[in-house]
């Protein structure tokens, strides 16, 4: 995957990512890896911010490694305070 082939997601998941880094909030974020592996991880966000054309969340894992998940392969979501979904209206497939 390359940025040329960035698929923007809703405006309405962005603005919850921004949520997120704002208050700190815990996610549990399920994701491909840009080597093609699927992740799953606890992450605390940090930033979300575009760079080259593509919109990436930079996030910090419990063990304190800090990592940058481009946002359109984010598989699911969920607010881990209480298991809710970030996009309750569904998920996409993830390439």
């Amino acid at each position: 995957m390359s940025e040329q082939d960035y698929m923007p997601i809703a405006c309405a998941l962005h603005e919850h990512y921004q949520y997120a880094v704002m208050k700190s909030a815990l996610l549990d974020l399920r994701w491909l890896t840009q080597g093609g592996l699927v992740r799953q991880a606890r992450v605390l966000p940090r930033d979300v911010y575009t760079r080259e054309g593509a919109e990436y969340l930079c996030v910090e894992t419990r063990e304190g490694e800090a990592i940058e998940i481009r946002l359109d392969r984010i598989a699911q979501a969920y607010w881990a305070a209480d298991g809710t979904n970030l996009d309750p209206s569904g998920w996409k497939t993830t390439n």
